[in-house]
């Protein structure tokens, strides 16, 4: 599951994913960017994958594809937050999908990921 976090900064998008993730909350995810997107030009993006474990199938990871393709010139930064090896990676290799700034955070430093995302 995904949900929403408040950041408190209104130029900063905050999600955090949770167990495993389905094609159909990664469509429901790709919806609210969309809202998001449509009140506020290039936000940061904090995405916190301290409890992400993965995806329910090949669907779930092709939407997932999908999704940061879509995406790639909307953000000016995003912040990917965790605590494993492979997300670090992950975001290491994720940069190649976008043209935003990328930069992966410990999970205690969420405060610090949000105040990066948006250009502090």
């Amino acid at each position: 599951m995904f949900t929403e976090t408040r950041i408190n900064r209104d130029d900063v998008i905050g999600i955090a994913c949770e167990g495993k993730l389905s094609e159909s909350e990664l469509e429901q995810m790709h919806a609210l960017l969309h809202e998001r997107l449509a009140s506020v030009e290039e936000p940061g993006l904090v995405v916190d994958l301290t409890n992400f474990q993965g995806y329910t199938g090949l669907a779930a990871m092709r939407e997932d594809f999908k999704m940061d393709t879509a995406h790639r010139n909307d953000f000016s930064r995003i912040a990917v937050v965790g605590e494993a090896a492979w997300q670090h990676w992950g975001t290491t290799l994720a940069k190649a999908l976008t043209h935003a700034e990328m930069r992966w955070f410990e999970a205690s430093a969420l405060d610090a990921a949000a105040e990066w995302a948006g250009g502090v």
